[in-house]
């Protein structure tokens, strides 16, 4: 059997070696792949906003969690991507109502690489469904849909296409009838006399259904808005769509860099806490960048594991009915008492067995006190067939350590009690 096993798999890896070529043998071909950043910038995509605070005097930290809530005169970024229990997202309003100022991310938190694609993967947002989040009911902002989902299988299926478009400015070429499809949104936005050139992106926008108050202000219409900016109490909130514009990659395009300062404050010192939706791992990071061989892996084990797994026999029948003898049930007990080295138990419960036995056949013998005397000893060699000795041996003997000790002893105790 084995070597049959082996035959097939030397034949698949010889059909394999046959197939990498187009008949007249294998060739190489290179590819370049940007592989994204590495290090610190791999796992965390806002190691660099929280460098550029840190340089304006800010504290600016990365936090795995959110447990005890900072002053309120602090930043909190954080993700929604996840989705937030009810009771913090109240928490985190409650806290924003005394002071404090919230940036709240509906996507682009992860660790992807943003070299590859700019949103994360396209399939998640295929299916993406329309869900409630906590913070958004309690600011009274609505979600929906950036693009329809024909046009997002449509940017699917030509994704490489995609990707060299958007290298090439030139390049809009398109079906027939259809406009490009673009994840990303150039918005000019004015905020306490600034006018800041920004890029955002999603796949969902903002429906804000009040007016705007004074120091407010919406990236693009109130009803298709890819950054919000809103008071709530005596703080602030900022809802993007997507964490685009702060993320490594992107921070220091158009005036990211400058919006990110102006947001979290340009005078003093504050906290900033960056609290991301997943934090990237050495498994996570494998898997991204390695699957192939992680599944190749796993197949190959699974099948050592089935080939060398032994048999043992066939399975046996449980047979609910049956019914065990009395005799069956001692000699557990007797086994457990052994195992437990309870030796002593057994033979002094024999001992008493036999006992009972000469207090009703041998009353004028026995004196009362358990001890063994020679006319009572000879009495039961007598009847035993066993030499006196052994028959004494039986009674005042130490009980036995030896298996071999404790069955002969056993047996001579058996004898004697058949025997009167």
């Amino acid at each position: 059997m084995r070597r049959f096993i082996r035959g097939l798999l030397m034949l698949a890896g010889a059909l394999v070696l046959c197939a990498c070529g187009d008949g007249r043998g294998g060739h190489w071909k290179e590819v370049e792949r940007i592989t994204g950043y590495k290090g610190k910038a791999r796992v965390n995509p806002f190691l660099a906003a929280e460098r550029l605070l840190n340089e304006l005097g800010h504290h600016a930290h990365a936090a795995k969690s959110l447990g005890k809530l900072p002053q309120h005169d602090a930043v909190i970024f954080i993700s929604g991507e996840d989705g937030l229990p009810q009771g913090r997202a109240k928490q985190l309003l409650r806290w924003t109502y005394s002071g404090g100022h919230l940036i709240y991310f509906l996507d682009g938190t992860r660790p992807y690489n943003d070299f590859e694609t700019q949103f994360g993967s396209f399939i998640s947002a295929m299916l993406l469904k329309e869900q409630k989040d906590p913070v958004l009911e309690q600011l009274g902002v609505g979600l929906q849909k950036r693009f329809p989902e024909e046009d997002l299988k449509e940017l699917l299926k030509n994704n490489d296409g995609w990707q060299e478009a958007e290298s090439e400015p030139d390049a809009q070429e398109k079906a027939p009838g259809k406009e490009n499809v673009r994840l990303e949104s150039d918005q000019e936005v004015t905020w306490n006399g600034r006018t800041y050139q920004l890029s955002l992106g999603g796949y969902q926008s903002l429906i804000l259904k009040r007016k705007l108050l004074r120091g407010e202000f919406s990236a693009g219409a109130k009803d298709e808005s890819l950054a919000l900016h809103l008071r709530h109490g005596m703080g602030t909130v900022t809802l993007l769509a997507h964490a685009r514009p702060f993320r490594n990659h992107w921070i220091g395009d158009h005036d990211h860099a400058r919006w990110l300062s102006a947001l979290v404050g340009e005078n003093g010192s504050k906290e900033v806490l960056f609290v991301a939706a997943s934090i990237g791992s050495f498994f996570g990071l494998l898997w991204q960048d390695g699957w192939m061989a992680v599944v190749t892996l796993a197949l190959c084990l699974g099948f050592w594991l089935w080939q060398q797994m032994p048999r043992f026999g066939p399975l046996a029948e449980v047979e609910l009915d049956s019914t065990r003898h009395f005799a069956s049930h001692i000699g557990a007990l007797g086994e457990f008492f052994w195992r437990m080295r309870r030796v002593a138990l057994l033979v002094n419960s024999a001992r008493d067995a036999v006992w009972e036995r000469v207090r009703e056949r041998l009353r004028s013998l026995d004196d009362g006190s358990r001890q063994m005397n020679d006319p009572l000893a000879e009495e039961i060699a007598r009847r035993s067939g066993l030499p006196v000795k052994r028959v004494t041996a039986a009674f005042d003997v130490t009980p036995p350590n030896s298996a071999h000790q404790f069955v002969t002893l056993m047996r001579d105790l058996q004898a004697i009690r058949r025997a009167l």
